[in-house]
């Protein structure tokens, strides 16, 4: 196997005896210089294949010690969930958990606006969230807010939904599509709708529509989030402003600040992930 470019010093790009791009996973295999040979194949714990570009340049953000946990976690809700959820999951969920860390250590809290229905629809999916809740705390000394478990559940669902193929073109979609190309209006911008960060974004908003009937107010933290990204990032601001109205006059809703900051901080993600 030949170890092609470094991730960080336990994870790898390679290059496999069929010349098959893979990511390695074990212990120091990103250490060397590279590209080398890597001879001791005991070393690798962990392949994957057909992984998204875009998903592996998560990592640089990501810590080794955070995506050996997700790593564990997916393993964990292979079984739990007695489905064969994608080994890129683990890509994703070690994204999500990574901000979800810098979020609770910034003392900032975002609330999952279909909790209600998570508690009643959901129940394995909530326990698993609360076991990887436990495991982040007693590996990782992070304690994460009691609202992230409904936020981690739903990238569980979504992980069983993606692996089982579960795709509808229906009023939900139609209802995507126009507000990407408000968006992208609104921002003078191209979105590349077969990039990650799109899915990341579509997911949320899919989220957001579903739950548009539930009024919540923000939290202290949340509130002063709120006010911030409506002051530093003025075109964004105005942008959801216009998403709002189209999701008022399609929908019959009115969103509330929960849901204006839920779309300042996935539009504004997207916006710079993006580089547009």
């Amino acid at each position: 196997m030949k170890v092609i470019k470094k991730i960080n010093n336990n994870v790898a790009i390679c290059l496999d005896s069929s010349n098959n791009e893979l990511i390695a996973l074990g212990k120091g295999i990103g250490f060397k210089k590279t590209p080398y040979e890597l001879e001791d194949l005991t070393l690798v714990d962990r392949t994957f294949y057909d992984i998204n570009p875009s998903i592996v340049a998560l990592m640089d953000e990501v810590s080794e010690d955070l995506f050996q946990v997700s790593v564990e976690i997916v393993d964990k809700a292979k079984v739990y969930l007695k489905t064969d959820i994608s080994d890129s999951f683990a890509f994703v969920l070690a994204d999500h958990l990574h901000f979800a860390i810098y979020r609770s250590r910034q003392g900032i809290i975002i609330g999952n606006p279909l909790a209600f229905e998570l508690k009643r629809l959901y129940e394995k999916e909530l326990k698993l969230s609360d076991w990887t809740m436990k495991l982040i705390e007693r590996r990782l000394n992070v304690r994460l807010p009691m609202e992230e478990k409904f936020n981690i559940a739903m990238h569980f669902i979504n992980a069983q939904v993606m692996t089982n193929k579960i795709i509808k073109k229906d009023k939900m979609s139609k209802l995507i599509d126009n507000i990407t190309f408000l968006i992208e209006d609104q921002l003078d911008i191209v979105i590349d709708r077969e990039s990650f960060t799109y899915e990341r974004f579509v997911m949320h908003l899919q989220y957001l529509i579903k739950c548009k009937d539930q009024q919540r107010t923000l939290n202290q933290s949340s509130e002063k989030l709120f006010y911030q990204m409506k002051r530093d990032f003025k075109d964004v601001y105005r942008c959801v402003r216009v998403v709002s109205d189209y999701l008022e006059s399609n929908l019959n809703c009115k969103l509330n600040d929960e849901n204006l900051l839920y779309l300042i901080l996935h539009i504004n993600r997207l916006y710079d992930r993006e580089g547009l």
